[in-house]
């Protein structure tokens, strides 16, 4: 009985995650799991959240925070004025989008603020009180 072996760095499911991006591009499904993309930094009293949002107003956002989890749910409307048929390349989705950001620790839900501005929205999370460093002094002795 022969054995077979895959070829080295082969991997035959690879390509099936690049297909899937393209057939949503192709049926204007809106990507959720890289929609909107996120930067997320520490400060030293807050996480904050930066989402770029071009063409979603304010009214279309529902934000939520559960212990460290931040949801950013809104809808993308498409672009008006246009027939389909006039299309020649269409890759700005639009649509509902749904993403989750997972925080490094939980956050004072009463202190959140959000700002949206020039396409960007920016979401600052204080730190709760627990997850925040505590300088210690050592004393001689």
């Amino acid at each position: 009985m022969t054995t077979f072996r895959w070829p080295s760095g082969f991997a035959p499911l690879v390509g099936l995650r690049s297909l899937q991006r393209e057939l949503e591009r192709l049926l204007n499904v809106p990507n959720s799991e890289g929609y909107p993309v996120v930067n997320v930094y520490d400060t030293e009293d807050a996480f904050v959240v930066e989402a770029m949002l071009p063409g979603v107003g304010t009214s279309e956002l529902d934000l939520s925070i559960t212990g460290d989890t931040l949801v950013i749910k809104g809808n993308k409307p498409p672009l008006p004025d246009v027939p389909d048929d006039r299309y020649l390349r269409r890759e700005r989705g639009h649509g509902t989008f749904n993403r989750t950001v997972v925080l490094p620790d939980s956050v004072d839900p009463e202190g959140v603020t959000a700002r949206h501005a020039n396409g960007i929205l920016t979401i600052r999370l204080p730190k709760s009180v627990q997850s925040r460093s505590h300088k210690i002094s050592v004393k001689g002795g």
